[in-house]
């Protein structure tokens, strides 16, 4: 399968909590909601901590694209006919969405690209290779209860839960209007339907890449906060090994930075 990001969900936020990431080969998603980064490289799932506040020195930057929850489901009275229907639909949008330049991704941290050869193994349930009380696949989704699984039955109505991602190259509201124009072109088959859940995410791809320019902001900033004292006082900075953090600042941008601290003595 072709990994194409990683993803933290959630509603645009000014206010967004820190994110950490261990790795820079990825696209990460910003967020309101908390997460830890301890071992991040794993990405287990959402955990509760106190996020420290982000340092003042770091780089503001546009986000590079926006995703959205979405789901696919069907209510007709047999299991097999609900099975089909969601399956002939998920098939239509992800063809939409390559004729459209969207990507269709599943993942809770790391995004990966759901495509016509792909989209049995991210839905085994729905392929009939796995019997779908086993599909315990719920990194797919988030939201106040916690994840949800990117396959469900209750016997009445089958979903299935994964995101359309899109280029960032405008507004919000212009991304917003192409996820939601492409939708609603996507054909229902007998009685499925989609429907988008929650709001548009951001994403940073590679966020790892602009870590040396943060090293020469922090660098210019502590030597100038240096420059106030006399020569004989020199500067200790600490933290340039951590783990890159990220938090959203607008509703298209994004502040990447690195947690560190600097003291100046004698």
């Amino acid at each position: 399968m072709k990994k194409i990001g990683i993803l933290v969900l959630g509603a645009l936020a000014l206010a967004a909590a820190p994110v950490f990431a261990q790795d820079g080969s990825e696209v990460i998603v910003v967020t309101a909601q908390k997460r830890s980064n301890s071992s991040m490289s794993n990405f287990p799932g959402p955990i509760a901590l106190s996020a420290p506040r982000p340092p003042v020195v770091g780089l503001k930057r546009q986000a590079d694209s926006a995703v959205r929850n979405i789901e696919i489901m069907s209510d007709s009275r047999e299991e097999s006919m609900r099975q089909r229907e969601v399956k002939a639909m998920l098939v239509s949008a992800i063809d939409r969405a390559k004729n459209e330049g969207l990507n269709l991704v599943t993942g809770q941290f790391e995004l990966t690209q759901v495509t016509r050869a792909s989209w049995q193994d991210h839905f085994p349930a729905l392929a009939g290779k796995e019997d779908p009380a086993e599909d315990d696949d719920d990194d797919d989704y988030d939201d106040d209860d916690g994840p949800k699984p990117a396959y469900e039955d209750d016997g009445g109505i089958l979903t299935i839960r994964l995101k359309v991602k899109t280029k960032l190259d405008g507004s919000i509201g212009n991304a917003q209007q192409k996820i939601t124009g492409f939708l609603k072109r996507v054909p229902a088959a007998g009685r499925s339907e989609i429907e988008q859940i929650g709001g548009l995410a951001l994403t940073i791809i590679n966020p790892d890449q602009y870590r040396d320019e943060i090293y020469r902001r922090i660098a210019k900033a502590a030597t100038h906060a240096v420059s106030f004292y006399g020569p004989e006082y020199g500067l200790q900075v600490s933290g340039l090994d951590s783990a890159l953090g990220w938090k959203q600042v607008s509703n298209t941008e994004v502040f990447l930075y690195i947690p560190y601290s600097f003291v100046v003595e004698k």
